[in-house]
């Protein structure tokens, strides 16, 4: 099997995107062993680093496919959220791939919108809670397209997924702001939450890493980015995390950790509403409107999680999914 995956990686969109297409490749090599992987980001630079595999890019992603057609038996998009008019024409261009005369390809579409639109795709990931209820919607665009919908929808990675070991609980809190920290959360929060005397560890940007390391005694460790077992192993060292309402959120649930979360644009505080309503975390809101105060006021207060995750059940759709693939 040759696959095309598209997906961006930068400060704006952060690097969610590129774990969720790393771990869908994983997914798919487990049935097809031999299967060949492309990566089409406008990113080449950080793509180049992330995957071992050929990086490809062309201007116009719909004329690239239409020429390659014949190339790829499956093509995953995973496009970047943008706001407005953006979000628009990105995916009105990403329509056309799907009327494409004589293609013999399908399409996987990655979203995790949180009200549905029509999407012309073979199968279809979107892992917010509630996008269960969105597949009629779904259908009535197209009613052949294949779901995969809701929280266990989410491509957990093996690493969550195996048995392991009970870890030994090092950290009070893992505090990190969604990657490349686009607002600068850590420097915004960084003071008042160094002070708590609590064990904290903090996964800082490279400005944020520069600013704050020297900082480090024995109640904040500071570190910088980290691939992703490295950051997967310190959330499961931690009692409890402070972050965006992103990835985190699903990958803490599969460990039974509480979070706070505090977004930097809307679509993120909705997901983060839906999760605290869910007993998972405690959602801030936007973080214009969250002061010091607030914040340590939350974890002085830290909620204990009451809605258990269910392994199987994301083993099951991951399972159903490499079966639907053909």
């Amino acid at each position: 099997m040759k696959v095309l995956c598209y997906c961006e990686a930068n400060s704006k969109t952060g690097f969610g995107h590129f774990y969720r297409v790393a771990i869908l490749i994983e997914i798919i090599r487990k049935k097809y062993l031999n299967s060949k992987f492309e990566i089409f980001s406008n990113n080449k630079k950080e793509a180049n680093k992330f995957f071992k595999t050929k990086i490809v890019f062309s201007k116009n992603i719909f004329n690239f496919i239409e020429d390659n057609k014949d190339k790829y038996d499956l093509i995953i998009l995973d496009p970047p959220y943008y706001e407005g008019m953006k979000n628009f024409k990105l995916n009105s261009k990403l329509k056309k791939i799907f009327f494409i005369k004589n293609r013999n390809f399908k399409i996987l579409k990655l979203t995790d919108e949180t009200k549905p639109t029509r999407h012309y795709c073979d199968y279809l990931i979107n892992d917010y809670p509630l996008s269960i209820q969105f597949k009629k919607k779904y259908k009535s665009a197209n009613k052949n397209i294949i779901l995969f919908l809701g929280i266990y929808a989410f491509l957990y990675s093996d690493l969550l997924l195996k048995k392991f070991k009970k870890p030994i609980k090092k950290y009070e809190f893992l505090i990190a702001f969604g990657g490349q920290d686009p607002k600068n959360l850590a420097k915004k929060y960084f003071k008042s939450l160094s002070q708590l005397k609590i064990k904290k560890i903090f996964i800082l940007n490279n400005l944020g890493y520069k600013a704050f390391s020297r900082y480090q005694n024995h109640y904040n460790i500071i570190k910088p980015l980290a691939n992703q077992k490295k950051f997967l192993n310190f959330l499961k060292e931690s009692k409890a995390y402070i972050s965006t309402p992103s990835n985190i959120m699903f990958e803490a649930f599969s460990m039974n950790i509480p979070g706070i979360v505090i977004a930097t644009q809307n679509r993120q505080k909705k997901m983060g509403s839906i999760f605290e309503k869910m007993n998972i975390v405690k959602s801030l809101g936007l973080f214009k409107n969250v002061s010091d105060v607030t914040i340590l006021k939350s974890v002085e207060n830290i909620c204990n999680i009451k809605f258990k995750f269910h392994k199987n059940k994301a083993i099951k759709i991951q399972q159903n999914l490499t079966k639907q693939i053909k």
